[in-house]
């Protein structure tokens, strides 16, 4: 597989999760795009996506996508909308210490 095909894949797999994800709450990528925003806009530093989903997880009013693939393509247009931009890589902590994007507010 090559490059380009292993991106077409994986953002298909992401439209996928976010379509299954507004199935199971009517307009679910948009209240998770305002939580981004806001929480890219109120946090003290960098964070990486699971501080993020974390965040979410912990928020009563928050509803929980069925897989936190869904968030895929939240991030793409906050970072093409100019709200979120990649600084780094980090480390997931859930992940065995993949790494993963670091992000700022823009």
């Amino acid at each position: 597989m090559n490059l380009d095909q292993a991106r077409a894949e994986r953002d298909a797999g992401m439209e996928q999760a976010l379509d299954h994800a507004e199935r199971v709450t009517d307009n679910w990528g948009e209240i998770a795009y305002q939580f981004l925003t806001s929480f890219a806009m109120n946090a003290s530093g960098n964070f990486i996506s699971e501080d993020v989903s974390a965040a979410a997880a912990q928020d009563p009013e928050f509803p929980a996508p069925p897989t936190d693939r869904a968030w895929g393509p939240i991030y793409k247009r906050a970072a093409k909308d100019g709200w979120i931009k990649q600084v780094g890589i980090g480390r997931s902590r859930r992940r065995h210490a993949s790494i993963c994007p670091l992000w700022s507010a823009a």
